[in-house]
């Protein structure tokens, strides 16, 4: 019985051998590369929406102030035709974390105003074991933004967060839930 091994002066074996080896490592590289395009175009993708609120929040707030220096007559008649939003205030503004899986994370905004230039400060967690933390959201009522977060390399995750954003005097500290 002839069994087949790859010998020494076997040179086709050994170059198939290498060939493939090029193979995997040229294919490993290029799904890392592809992974990193597909995270900066989520980011990007994220900020233009972010963006995109936040014009629209100037938007209505321009146009309360416009409303407010009418003269008082054509003044009631554009609040009667135009319902307009409360006036801002950060207290009304409230938080809630959810943990939906072991390592996403969903900040709720479960208040009754919209919060502009959210940040999330994870205290000293390092930032290789998170993605998408919230620098400056908009999260309107009943809104969320998701972010993810390990506990790795000896790093446990933080008990709380804090949650800031414009208008605010101080930070939010919220809780982070448990898994399981």
């Amino acid at each position: 019985m002839t069994t087949m091994a790859i010998e020494a002066g076997d040179g086709a074996g050994w170059a198939g051998a290498f060939f493939a080896g090029i193979t995997i490592l040229i294919t490993l590289w290029q799904q890392r590369r592809q992974r990193k395009q597909q995270e900066a175009a989520d980011d990007i993708a994220r900020r233009q929406a972010e963006a995109q609120e936040r014009r629209m929040l100037a938007a209505e707030e321009n146009l309360q102030r416009l409303i407010a220096q009418l003269p008082a007559a054509i003044q009631a008649h554009a609040q009667a035709q135009i319902a307009t939003p409360p006036e801002r205030h950060a207290e009304a503004v409230s938080w809630e974390l959810r943990r939906p899986n072991k390592n996403r994370f969903v900040l709720c905004n479960v208040g009754s105003e919209t919060a502009a230039g959210v940040k999330v400060d994870l205290g000293g967690h390092p930032a290789g074991l998170t993605r998408r933390v919230p620098q400056d959201a908009v999260v309107r009522p009943k809104e969320s933004v998701e972010f993810m977060m390990m506990a790795a390399w000896g790093a446990p995750l933080p008990g709380r967060v804090a949650v800031s954003w414009d208008g605010a005097d101080e930070p939010a500290i919220v809780a982070v839930p448990h898994w399981g």
